[in-house]
């Protein structure tokens, strides 16, 4: 009875003929045996559960021939087609007997870069998670809450996280990722049978259909144009090359029209020649349907044979979702709405300092139209005139518009309640008020659809406002000592996480910064997207020492040593002081100059007589953007032991690194806060102890005394800096805007 009347509703949901619908179901990998770290892979008993189901109520086609009859209006009502998606051995032990045995038919989408090499990213993971230690594995990405992985559960939990976040991120991120993991394993890694050339093959010659997934399995919105087309038809020819013959259909890696995939993909699909492509978007398809972005559904294993009839029969109700096709003012993003963002920052050029050069960096390279900057003409610190504003905006090929001030200035601690109300109210509020109307109306002038925050604490609330009133999405950049310091602040500086878990995405800057946004804010790792710092390669690169940089500092025949950063006692330039004595006695060739202004200069001036530093030890003060270049061309090596305070202060990056390296100089860095991924251990330069001068002297003197190491880490440093340039970081920066309105849209 239950048989004929599920025949029935399918029949009245899925009918032939001119008005024929195709349901399409999408499957993973079979398993004969569970695995307690992977218990989303479906089981053979419960697949071939489904097969039996679909055998007694259903017709089940090749996806071709479906498809083909579709087109005709020929349909069978009742059609079913299964496809099996990424590339498992397991398949020709549990999917290829099952289906054989029922005479059922299916079609393989293979990402080809397990043929002949590693194997697939997602099982890459759990095969490093189970090898793991127990403890003290480091876990970049936001992902530093797992440091126990005694539990099983812990582990679980780690392979789920991972394989959420790694999934967005471009590619040699993902591997990078992936090979830390794995270079910390305490046991062997058991990674599944590569799916191979032979396995193709047997598959093929059994009849089943082969379709490609690419190469690498990216998400192809986070791929260039050049990028996808290499995945969508190299993946294509690798197969046709193993099948002896034309490969006519593709699935798009995720799946999800707008989030994983763009009408410029779907293009690209049609032009590389296939026939159809395969979405996950669920629905059913029809005559009227896109052929290149057909839906799939994806059934459970688990329930009773009721449950599985009903998802069934819901998914053939189910609207067929896809995307418009391509309008002509997106064609060069492959977005569906084009980036249109709004920068509040109350650091910005022509101020030195880590952000104001990120965030002018990020809007020199974004595409012309898609950002412009609201920032201060004054600085909220002394409330003084920011100098030569107004010549630096007139230059600027991006549009800047400024008010007094964003943030209230910076003042003394109020001596008693009284008084923080009084600035409150007479003051703070009028000029929220002031900067709301002022971003508002540049909002509704220019139809910012992404308002991007420059300054967590004093910037989010007025991000925040605008997209209640205007409904434009957030993105707060966060660098890390703004997460890492305890902060007060008169209205919001306890308001972080809130800001933080309301917006629509964060960026991070390093891995370490995503760590502390998980850990102490509990940003859930799939908001945050990590964009490290971009070095400007076109005005950071090697050079001759300058001959007046040398007379003006007497530093002829000297060996010179080169710090650049505003004076605070994180940046370790007292302890570099300390080293660089210990050597000096030995070194009466050495000299160190220090670049930069900061409250720690009176302190480092007494470090320097204390230590007998005079005319060994230069404190030069602030510099323009031309000098400082020359004065990274004049260095040997760059200095700046850093090193994380009690109150948690500590780099979130550390660019400066990244533009030494860029003028072809090995660096030394402190290990700690996000200088760890700016400085590669022995590869850029080296990391030692902030907090140790011994240590610090040691490392200056490897570096001196082994010319075949000082090079070797310029040259791979200023090769870094190369493959992590400005542009690079806009691209990254681009697309996360893009996609953040793919998902609004």
């Amino acid at each position: 009875m239950k048989s004929l009347l599920y025949r029935a509703m399918y029949s009245a949901l899925s009918p032939g003929g001119a008005r024929g619908k195709l349901s399409i179901l999408v499957f993973h990998k079979i398993a004969s045996v569970a695995d307690p770290l992977a218990p989303d892979d479906m089981q053979l008993a419960g697949f071939e559960r489904i097969l039996d189901f679909l055998a007694e109520h259903t017709r089940v086609l090749p996806l071709r021939e479906a498809r083909h009859a579709l087109l005709r209006g020929t349909l069978p009502s009742r059609t079913v087609a299964l496809t099996f998606d990424d590339g498992y051995h397991d398949w020709l032990d549990t999917v290829a007997p099952a289906l054989r045995r029922r005479q059922m038919h299916g079609t393989f989408f293979v990402s080809t870069e397990q043929i002949d090499g590693a194997a697939l990213w997602h099982e890459r993971v759990v095969a490093a998670v189970r090898a793991l230690p127990d403890a003290q594995a480091r876990l970049s990405y936001g992902f530093g809450a797992f440091a126990d992985l005694s539990r099983p559960e812990r582990r679980l939990a780690l392979i789920a996280a991972l394989q959420a976040r790694l999934k967005y991120l471009g590619l040699a991120q993902r591997r990078e990722a992936i090979e830390l993991l794995e270079a910390q394993a305490v046991s062997a890694l058991l990674l599944p049978r590569r799916f191979d050339v032979a396995a193709v093959r047997a598959l093929h010659n059994q009849g089943f259909d082969i379709g490609a997934h690419t190469i690498d399995h990216p998400i192809l919105t986070e791929c260039s144009r050049a990028e996808a087309l290499a995945e969508i038809g190299g993946s294509r020819e690798q197969l046709a090359h193993i099948v002896g013959g034309p490969v006519q259909l593709f699935a798009y890696p995720n799946g999800k029209p707008g989030r994983d995939y763009s009408q410029e993909h779907v293009a690209l699909v049609r032009d590389c020649g296939y026939e159809a492509a395969v979405t996950t978007s669920s629905g059913v398809a029809s005559a009227a349907s896109d052929q290149y972005q057909l839906p799939r559904f994806a059934p459970w294993e688990q329930g009773t044979t009721a449950r599985l009839a009903y998802q069934i029969g819901r998914n053939m109700r189910a609207p067929d979702r896809r995307l418009p096709p391509l309008a002509p003012a997106s064609a060069t993003t492959g977005a569906a709405t084009p980036v249109r963002a709004l920068l509040i920052a109350s650091t910005f050029a022509p101020l030195h300092g880590g952000s104001a050069v990120v965030y002018e960096n990020l809007c020199l390279e974004m595409p012309r139209g898609s950002i412009r900057v609201l920032t201060a003409s004054r600085n909220y610190l002394n409330q003084a005139e920011i100098e030569g504003w107004r010549e630096h905006d007139a230059a600027a090929p991006y549009p800047i518009d400024r008010i007094a001030l964003l943030r209230p200035p910076l003042l003394p601690a109020p001596a008693h309640l009284l008084v923080s109300l009084w600035r409150l109210l007479f003051h703070d509020l009028a000029l929220y008020a002031s900067t709301f109307w002022r971003a508002a109306r540049l909002v509704r002038r220019h139809r910012i659809n992404i308002v991007v925050v420059g300054e967590l604490v004093t910037g989010s609330w007025l991000a925040l406002a605008l997209r209640g009133v205007f409904g434009c999405r957030v993105v707060i950049y966060v660098h890390g000592e703004e997460i890492t310091t305890v902060t007060g602040g008169r209205l919001h500086g306890q308001r972080r996480a809130d800001y933080l878990k309301a917006a629509d995405q964060v960026v991070a800057v390093s891995a370490f910064t995503c760590d502390a946004l998980t850990r102490l804010m509990q940003v859930p790792p799939e908001k945050i997207a990590l964009i490290p710092n971009g070095v400007d390669t076109t005005l950071f690169r090697p050079g001759p020492p300058a001959a007046e940089l040398i007379a003006r500092h007497q530093l002829h025949g000297r060996r010179v040593i080169l710090t650049v950063g505003r004076l605070v006692e994180r940046k370790g330039v007292d302890m570099a002081l300390r080293a660089v004595a210990r050597l000096a006695r030995a070194r009466p060739d050495l000299h160190y100059l220090i670049v930069g202004e900061g409250p720690e200069r009176a302190r480092l001036e007494q470090i320097i007589a204390d230590e007998g530093l005079a005319g060994r030890a230069t404190l030069v003060g602030r510099v323009t953007q031309e000098d400082l270049l020359r004065y990274l061309q004049l260095c040997e090596l760059f200095l700046m032991p850093n090193r994380t305070l009690p109150d948690g202060d500590t780099e979130g990056y550390g660019l400066v690194f990244r533009e030494a390296n860029a003028c072809r100089k090995p660096v030394i860095g402190g290990r700690a806060g996000g200088a760890v991924e700016a400085v590669v251990d022995r590869v850029s330069g080296l990391l030692v102890d902030g907090h140790d001068a011994d240590a610090i002297a040691r490392a200056i003197g490897e570096l001196l005394d082994d010319s075949a190491l000082a090079q070797r880490c310029a040259n791979q440093g200023w090769q870094l800096a190369q493959d992590n340039n400005t542009r690079a970081v806009a691209a990254q920066f681009l697309k996360v805007c893009e996609r953040i309105l793919a998902r609004a849209d």
